[in-house]
């Protein structure tokens, strides 16, 4: 199974180092950086072009926070657009296309864009917050059922392919024998279980087609957690590419018979073409930090936030490793908290607010932080975050 450009460079010696893995992880991070840096540019000139910038402070009784964003006003938006693309032509060029993860998250992140975009044209157009709640929340349910079913069926046909011939005797029904370097590992292979951190993979879940409902609730609680943290200049690209680069280690390892065997987690059949994905949102999140780092030229908008945060569900999906979002995307879990526990506070405790402002870099802001301290430090914690998370891998 080859990548589009590795089947060009079978027949010349040197250019078969396109055929590893890891080459094409590397390949996949510099084409993605190397499109954003000349896409962008033009993009921006468009955008601005079509008046598709912030529209300022929303008079929501935030001072600090409204003036900030009256700083911002006409700053474009729908960046998003370029860094979508930029990743899927990077996706298609280095992942296999054979492989149907490959445009599985291709379909995901394509469909949580359009969600973006729908709700960044209301915006900009109709002068409102946005596409109506309800709306937002029924594309982003129907795009994340799409994909779990395309999940499920391809948890499927793994199992067809693999385990008729390669299942050990004795062993249970899931547990699949391979050959590498001249060893034999036995490993369970992912279908629709849920694995849970520090437990043994034996002790995995099966969860039948009620992973379905599994995939929709993982991938729009990241994708909304996603958008709650893109407020900043710099804050969601900057964590989003800690967290692809720590998925893309986690995708790899669990790709492996050897290391699944190692780590005794789940064994994903496929797993490294989520990795090379991954490797393609790091790269392009790193070019658009380029632009978007303080004083941003252009923002990622919807169109880029929800298209990165259902992708990152969908990646954890694929991984089996879920759980690890807890720690791998930790600043978009302490921002989604923070915006429900205001509301819940507001509303069942007669108005009383908990944090100053939220999302919880607002309340940051509100305290006379520098916007550009709370980004770093909010990156500092993401990589503490991601590090622990891969420590946990070998914590049985």
């Amino acid at each position: 199974m080859l990548s589009l450009l590795e089947t060009f460079s079978l027949d010349f010696g040197p250019m078969r180092l396109f055929g590893y893995v890891t080459t094409r992880t590397v390949a996949a991070a510099v084409t993605a950086f190397v499109l954003m840096l000349v896409v962008m540019p033009p993009l921006i000139r468009w955008l601005k072009r079509m008046k598709f910038g912030e529209s300022g402070a929303k008079g929501d009784g935030a001072v600090v926070v409204d003036a900030a964003r009256e700083g911002k006003k006409g700053t474009p938006t729908m960046g998003g657009l370029g860094l979508v693309g930029c990743i899927v032509v990077a996706a298609i060029l280095w992942c296999d296309p054979t492989e149907w993860r490959t445009w599985l998250l291709i379909t995901g992140m394509l469909g949580f864009a359009v969600v973006g975009f729908l709700d960044d044209r209301a915006k900009i157009f109709k002068g409102a917050k946005g596409t109506p709640l309800w709306a937002k929340l029924a594309i982003q349910l129907g795009v994340a059922a799409i994909c779990g079913i395309g999940l499920y069926l391809i948890n499927l046909d793994d199992a067809r392919q693999l385990l008729p011939e390669n299942h050990p005797a004795g062993w249970p029904v899931e547990w699949y024998k391979k050959m590498l370097g001249g060893n034999e590992y036995t490993v369970r292979l992912a279908q629709h279980q849920i694995a849970f951190p520090l437990i043994p993979v034996q002790y995995a879940v099966g969860v039948g087609a009620f992973l379905i409902l599994w995939v929709v609730f993982v991938m729009t609680s990241c994708a909304n957690g996603v958008n709650f943290t893109d407020g900043m200049d710099g804050l969601a690209a900057g964590t989003m590419f800690i967290a692809a680069l720590a998925f893309m280690v986690i995708a790899y390892v669990t790709s492996r018979v050897d290391t699944a065997d190692y780590l005794k987690v789940l064994y994903v059949s496929g797993g490294q073409e989520v990795a090379v994905f991954c490797a393609a949102i790091a790269g392009a999140c790193l070019g658009f930090l380029w632009f978007n780092c303080q004083p941003a030229e252009v923002f990622m908008g919807d169109t880029g936030s929800q298209a990165l945060g259902g992708t990152l569900g969908l990646v954890a999906l694929n991984t089996k490793q879920e759980f690890l979002i807890v720690l791998v995307g930790f600043v978009f879990v302490i921002e989604a908290a923070s915006v429900a526990i205001q509301i819940i506070s507001f509303r069942c405790f007669g108005g009383r607010r908990v944090f100053l402002c939220a999302p919880i870099h607002h309340h940051f802001q509100m305290q006379g932080v520098p916007e550009s301290k709370i980004v770093l430090r909010f990156w500092i914690v993401a990589a503490l975050a991601a590090l622990l998370a891969l420590a946990t891998l070998k914590l049985h």
